[in-house]
């Protein structure tokens, strides 16, 4: 292999890993914040998810609080267990998601701002998420950060929030539009049905 890729690579670590890290801060933080602000939304939705009624009060809590210890976690010496959390939070929610798709229901995610209902999307998104809590569970290289670097990796903050954010909004969109074309169609289903009889 070419040594210089590899050093390239190397040299790359400590930018990759705030990257990444900052960008899972952001995300717990708005995630927590989201879930705490509206408590009663929150536990809406954990209802739709069939969490039984028992567990709904002490969800509402823990879900939110245990993002919130992952995002402080991040920025601490205990980043490497603070990924993991954040990884099994993600995982949940994922497979909480397909699990609701693959028997045909799609209530809203959840995941906070105007209502998105579930989609094969979002459980790819949170797939993807779980490759970013990987790469803040690294160690980070020896190379010294530079102002450069800094400005870098905020820039690249700013980005992936963005990005983020105009993801969940094309699928809010996309299924305002099906919502719009199943209702176009119900109409002349209801006429054929009538007609039929």
């Amino acid at each position: 292999m070419d040594t210089s890729f590899v050093s390239f690579v190397a040299a790359l670590d400590p930018l990759v890993l705030m990257l990444a890290t900052g960008a899972l801060v952001i995300l717990m933080l708005h995630a927590s914040a989201a879930k705490l602000g509206d408590r009663d939304l929150f536990m809406q939705h954990l209802a739709a998810y069939g969490v039984p009624d028992a567990a709904l009060g002490a969800m509402t809590w823990a879900l939110p609080l245990a993002e919130l210890v992952a995002a402080l976690g991040l920025m601490t010496p205990w980043r490497a267990l603070a990924a993991g959390l954040c990884a099994a939070l993600l995982a949940t929610y994922a497979a909480a998601m397909a699990w609701q798709l693959a028997h045909g229901r799609r209530p809203d995610c959840g995941c906070g701002g105007e209502p998105l209902p579930l989609s094969w999307a979002l459980v790819a998104r949170n797939v993807v998420l779980l490759g970013l809590a990987g790469l803040a569970a690294l160690p980070s290289g020896d190379r010294a950060i530079t102002a450069g670097d800094i400005a870098a990796v905020v820039a690249g903050w700013l980005l992936l929030t963005l990005l983020y954010a105009a993801f969940n909004q094309v699928l809010r969109q996309a299924a305002h539009l099906d919502h719009l074309h199943r209702q176009s169609h119900q109409p002349h289903q209801t006429l054929s049905s009538r007609s039929s009889t």
